[in-house]
């Protein structure tokens, strides 16, 4: 997610273009942007959402957030929750840059659709790292050819892999890659910790780490 933030404000796929064309891309300096000062909206709390609030702060960012619960954190300078009905919408509003870190549930399918990106700036960044159906991809589309917002970056999407037809390939500052995040041998590492510490406490009869609750449970989609 930090990675993405970071190349979309600082203009990377203006500049990878360039490289490839092998012209000096002198252009789009004028449209650099550091992460100092900007907000970040953070859709989803939970390990993952914190973690980011974290490094978010650490680059000099105010922080939102926005989870089921009022559960704060220290990072998260402001918080919304799935309770208040205007609270995404303000966050959407607030924000320079909306992150998705939330699992895709009968809540969250489509949380993102047309009337969400008309409430965000029109330069604002979308960075998704969760999963691909919790945007409605063709009001993606929409909001980046009207540009209702500035640009996104991609790690998941409704269908994977992603169709070499897909719009989404050539729509205006975008990045993308495949689904790549789970793959990162650190964060393998540390599920088998999770999971040795699991064996631990259930042999020793008490509480699970990340326990499931029926609510917990991904979706197939909105009709399953």
């Amino acid at each position: 997610a930090m990675l993405f933030m970071l190349a979309l404000c600082y203009n990377f796929p203006r500049f990878l273009e360039a490289q490839r064309q092998h012209q000096w891309g002198i252009e789009g300096q004028n449209d650099l942007r550091g992460l100092i000062g900007k907000t970040v909206g953070i859709l989803g709390l939970g390990h993952t959402g914190q973690e980011l609030a974290t490094r978010c702060k650490a680059f000099g960012m105010e922080v939102l957030a926005w989870r089921r619960k009022a559960q704060p954190h220290a990072s998260v300078d402001q918080l919304f929750t799935a309770e208040n009905e205007q609270g995404l919408d303000e966050l959407l509003k607030q924000s320079d840059i909306v992150v998705l870190a939330l699992p895709l549930s009968d809540q969250t399918w489509h949380l993102l659709g047309e009337r969400e990106f008309e409430c965000m700036k029109n330069t604002a960044f979308l960075v998704n790292m969760a999963r691909g159906n919790i945007i409605d991809e063709s009001a993606l589309l929409k909001a980046l050819e009207d540009g209702e917002i500035a640009g996104a970056g991609l790690d998941t999407f409704g269908q994977e892999p992603l169709h070499e037809t897909s719009l989404l390939w050539d729509a205006p500052n975008v990045l993308i890659t495949p689904h790549v995040t789970p793959q990162v041998p650190d964060r393998t590492g540390a599920a088998l910790d999770i999971l040795s510490e699991n064996i631990r406490r259930y042999r020793a009869d008490e509480t699970l780490v990340n326990l499931l609750r029926p609510e917990d449970v991904y979706t197939k989609g909105p009709n399953k």
